[in-house]
């Protein structure tokens, strides 16, 4: 999957109305949250077929560093 399209399903999945950016720092994005990572969790899941742990995902900084978690 190419980074636009990840960007624009990653940011569905956080309910986010302002496009998202793969430098963004998730700490500094107002929706994420538990939810919003359960839900990114699912995500990785649906599209990626990748299983994750909260804590993995917990341990990425940027949306980049999530875009390569799922791709890994």
């Amino acid at each position: 999957m190419d980074e636009n399209k990840f960007l624009a399903l990653f940011q569905d999945t956080l309910q986010r109305e302002t496009p998202l950016n793969m430098d963004d720092i998730l700490a500094s994005l107002e929706e994420w949250d538990s939810l919003a990572a359960m839900a990114s969790i699912a995500l990785a899941e649906r599209e990626f077929s990748k299983r994750l742990k909260l804590k993995e995902l917990k341990q990425q900084k940027t949306v980049r560093d999530v875009y390569e978690l799922f791709r890994a």
